[in-house]
């Protein structure tokens, strides 16, 4: 039997896991020191002390863990993990904070009370409930099933304000066994619309159905943002956020949310309005009179509008609402001016803006395109303004080599935004991590990339 690991995440949280590199727990939270995804982000700001909130499909409790830090020991967590073992580390992860305020429920939820076949996957995050003859098929055990109703009548609650649910294609199952719950209560819902490759956006249906609108996750702002049903989801969209109006009013008055789709984008005030949220900026200070020459012919006036558009998103003085827009506004405009021309820097400038506004697969596809052209020129243009490909290079200074800088930037963030974690890419990585590694301005989760995969591969340098 595989030993245990305990690792430390964000805000000194203790999360017990197997102790193997070969499973995509471990090596994402030794990696990433967090979960990979940024909802868990979210709910670290918006989640309250002496809150109530359930996870279903609690895994090795990342989620569960680390919402009982912020909701303190005045909330309550009920996390319900039905595999045996990975209950027995969640169990022992909270053991290991300490945090009375977790409950943990060793069963599945679907639509009925009973017994399930659940099937046992090497990586736990896999396991799902299974029928039929795929119950006969593979490692499997028995589990109990409830359901939310059930589970809402023997702990009496009166008030849930979030709710978890990743299942893995078991989410209809738990709507349909949680026809009280859903109505008597109004908690925000994150739900899981990815199971293996298949896309489930007829939930956001349902949840409409029981009055449930569904919302987003806008990166760049930490803000939840209408979803539109009927636009093409973005690539790398995992979950999305469902409640009643009343959640949703309480949520965005606390800036946490916008229950209307964003407006014609404000016009900034000054076209160069690039000038103050970019030049004292260390990557830029070398590169400002260059852009001004630039920006003087006459031929980047798009560009200067985009990028003030982005600061004006960045502006936390201006209404949630106007930075929303703004932020969309600036993406309209680059991805137009791209489509047209992609010369100089613009694709660093979309790449940066589409992954704040939570289109990930078009920023990969920028920093790809770009990371190519530099590759076949030999060289980067930095005569117009652009934006850093990642907020963390805007603080390095690209001193003596320019290329070197934006290669960095640009490798970096491709590698981060094109892979949930590098575990997923096996040895793929390995060559782009070692030239990031060269480079020598890569981030400390870069160099701890590189290092677990030589680690899980038996390679030199491990």
């Amino acid at each position: 039997m595989t030993g245990s690991l305990t690792v430390d995440i964000v805000d000194g949280v203790r999360v017990v896991v197997p102790d193997s590199l070969d499973l995509i727990t471990p090596f994402v939270l030794l990696e990433q020191q967090d979960w990979f995804e940024d909802e868990i982000r979210f709910l670290r700001r918006a989640l309250r002390p002496g809150q109530q909130v359930l996870d279903i499909g609690a895994n090795y409790g990342v989620y569960a863990l680390s919402m009982a830090k912020t909701v303190g020991p005045s909330g309550r967590v009920v996390a319900f993990e039905p595999a045996s073992e990975t209950a027995r580390l969640l169990a022992a992860g909270i053991a290991a904070n300490g945090f009375d305020q977790v409950k943990l429920e060793k069963a599945a939820l679907s639509s009925e009370i009973g017994q399930a076949q659940l099937s046992l996957n090497q990586d736990s995050e896999l396991n799902a409930l299974v029928r039929g003859a795929a119950a006969q098929a593979g490692a499997s055990e028995t589990v109990p099933v409830t359901t939310l109703d059930e589970a809402l009548m023997r702990h009496g609650w009166q008030s849930i304000d979030f709710v978890k649910i990743d299942a893995e294609g078991e989410e209809a199952s738990i709507l349909r066994g949680g026809v009280r719950f859903f109505r008597d209560l109004s908690p925000l819902v994150q739900y899981e619309i990815r199971a293996d490759a298949a896309v489930h956006l007829g939930l956001a249906d349902q949840f409409a159905a029981r009055g449930y609108a569904s919302y987003r996750l806008v990166p760049g702002l930490g803000v939840l943002v209408p979803f539109d049903p009927q636009a093409t989801p973005d690539g790398y969209l995992l979950n999305l956020f469902a409640c009643k109006p009343d959640r949703a009013e309480r949520l965005e008055a606390e800036g946490l949310l916008l229950r209307a789709p964003p407006a014609s984008p404000p016009e900034p005030a000054e076209a160069d309005g690039w000038r103050r949220s970019l030049a004292e900026l260390p990557y830029a200070v070398p590169l400002v009179s260059l852009w001004s020459q630039t920006v003087a012919a006459g031929v980047s006036a798009e560009v200067e509008r985009a990028l003030a558009l982005h600061a004006m998103s960045r502006d936390a003085a201006r209404p949630l609402a106007e930075r929303h827009a703004a932020l969309q506004g600036s993406l309209d405009v680059l991805r137009t001016v791209c489509g047209q021309d992609t010369s100089f820097m613009r694709l660093a400038s979309l790449a940066r803006v589409a992954q704040e506004a939570g289109e990930r697969a078009l920023a990969v596809s920028a920093l790809g395109q770009l990371a190519n052209t530099m590759n076949e020129n030999r060289q980067a243009d930095a005569r117009e303004p652009f934006l850093a490909p990642a907020a963390r290079f805007e603080r390095i200074a690209p001193g003596a080599s320019f290329g070197s800088w934006i290669m960095a930037a640009v490798l970096e963030e491709f590698e981060r935004l094109s892979l949930f974690s590098a575990f997923y890419a096996e040895m793929a990585s390995l060559p782009r991590l070692e030239i990031i590694e060269r480079l020598g301005l890569g981030s400390e989760e870069m160099r701890r990339r590189l290092q677990l995969v030589r680690r899980r591969f038996h390679l030199p340098g491990a």
